[in-house]
């Protein structure tokens, strides 16, 4: 008899999640339960999705509790998702479709200037390496590019829960008591920036031999919602689009 897939959606909250992220939860939920899935065999694969929150002011206390939840309630995913993104209705049966140990989205900081989020190591010479950031072009979209990162956001990721094992397996080969933490905020080496507890988690993925990859058709798709003050400076700074756009207003 087939095993039901059983999905932890873990969604860590600080303050009210936003309108547009419930719609694209519940689009996404409807979708990947209704969708057409089948087991090896030609059975229509059973699904059951447990969706977790957490409503904290304290971020690595809200991860580490939600992955003790998913690690509890027995789950074969783990589908990390932030309060404040948009994505696509099929955005969980895409990534699970990959088959891949750990993938996700690259997506827009929520800051002007922006930049992404994922980042790879570069070979700069002969003995050091550099990270640079890697963006998600119209182009590598377009071509279904999956790429293999250092590390990403966790607004939308998608990991088999074999990791954690592995990380604990990790964490036992090198004398540590446990795996914890996962998550980490670290300050960088020249002491002027904090490096994010997803990076910190993804740095023990990879130490505990799991790739992260990046899915770049779906992140293309995935917005992060920013909420930004408009000043008279900046109605003035967007004149001339606004002056292309009024037809089409009223």
């Amino acid at each position: 008899m087939n095993k039901p897939l059983k999905v932890a959606v873990c969604i860590p909250v600080y303050g009210d999640p936003k309108l547009k992220f419930v719609v694209s939860l519940v689009g996404m939920l409807n979708h990947f339960h209704t969708a057409n899935f089948t087991n090896p065999d030609g059975t229509p694969l059973e699904r059951i999705v447990e969706v977790f929150w957490v409503s904290t002011s304290n971020l690595l206390q809200s991860r580490h509790k939600l992955a003790a939840d998913a690690v509890a309630w027995g789950a074969d995913y783990m589908l990390w998702l932030d309060a404040d993104h948009t994505f696509p209705k099929d955005a969980l049966a895409r990534l699970w479709a990959q088959n891949l140990p750990i993938v996700g989205c690259n997506y827009a900081r929520r800051i002007i200037p922006t930049a992404p989020t994922a980042a790879k190591f570069i070979a700069t010479d002969a003995e050091s390496d550099a990270k640079a950031l890697v963006y998600t072009t119209a182009e590598k979209a377009h071509a279904g590019e999956v790429e293999e990162v250092n590390h990403l956001g966790l607004g939308l990721c998608l990991m088999v829960m074999r990791v954690i094992d592995g990380i604990q397996a990790r964490s036992e080969e090198k004398g540590e008591r446990n795996f914890l933490p996962l998550f980490k905020f670290e300050t960088s080496d020249d002491g002027h920036s904090e490096i994010g507890e997803d990076v910190f988690f993804f740095n023990k993925c990879r130490d505990a031999g799991f790739k992260v990859h990046l899915d770049h058709a779906l992140s293309w798709e995935v917005g992060h919602i920013h909420e930004a003050i408009m000043w008279n400076s900046t109605a003035v700074a967007h004149k001339e689009k606004w002056a292309e756009r009024r037809g089409e207003l009223f």
